[in-house]
C-alpha cells in the first residue's frame, strides 16, 4: 500500500512541478534560427519512465495488474459480474493517457480500445491487449525503466 501511496506522490510531484514549471504567457522568440525538426513530445507530458511508472507501480493495485487480470474478460461484452473491473481498468489507462508523450500514450490507447470495446457491448481484442502490452514492456525496458517484481 505504501509503494502505491508513494507513486501517486511521485506522480503528483511531477505533474504539479511540470504545471508550475514556467511563467503563464512567453512572448513567442524572433525565429533567427532553422525550423527544428517536429517534435513527438506532447506539451506538459510526463516523460516515459514517468508513464512507466504509473503503469507498473502499485502492486495488484496496478494498472498492470489489472491489465493481466482482466484481459481475458474482454472478449466478450463485459456482464453485470465483470463491468465494474473493466471500467476501473478503462478509467485507470485514461488517467494515464492524458498526461503521457505521443508514443506511450499511443500504446496505452492500444491497450485501452479493447476494454471499451467489451464495455459497449462487443467483443474486445484479446491479443491486442497482449502486443500492446508487449510493446509497453519494450518500450519502458529501452527507456531504462525496472519493473517492479
Amino acid at each position: 500500500m505504501r509503494s502505491l501511496f508513494a507513486a501517486t506522490a511521485a506522480v503528483s510531484a511531477a505533474l504539479l512541478l511540470t504545471a508550475c514549471a514556467g511563467p503563464d504567457s512567453v512572448e513567442p522568440a524572433a525565429d533567427s534560427s532553422p525550423t527544428p525538426e517536429a517534435s513527438t513530445e506532447t506539451e506538459g507530458a510526463v516523460d516515459i519512465a514517468t508513464t512507466c511508472a504509473g503503469y507498473y507501480d502499485g502492486g495488484e493495485l496496478s494498472i498492470d495488474h489489472r491489465v493481466t487480470t482482466w484481459t481475458p474478460e474482454v472478449s466478450s461484452p463485459a456482464t453485470e459480474e465483470n463491468t465494474a473491473e473493466l471500467t476501473i481498468v478503462r478509467d485507470r489507462l485514461d488517467a494515464q493517457i492524458r498526461y503521457a508523450d505521443t508514443g506511450p500514450a499511443a500504446i496505452l490507447q492500444a491497450i485501452q480500445e479493447p476494454f471499451d470495446d467489451a464495455l459497449n457491448g462487443t467483443s474486445g481484442d484479446q491479443g491486442a491487449v497482449e502486443d500492446a502490452v508487449t510493446a509497453l514492456e519494450a518500450m519502458c525496458d529501452d527507456a531504462g525503466f525496472v519493473r517492479p517484481e
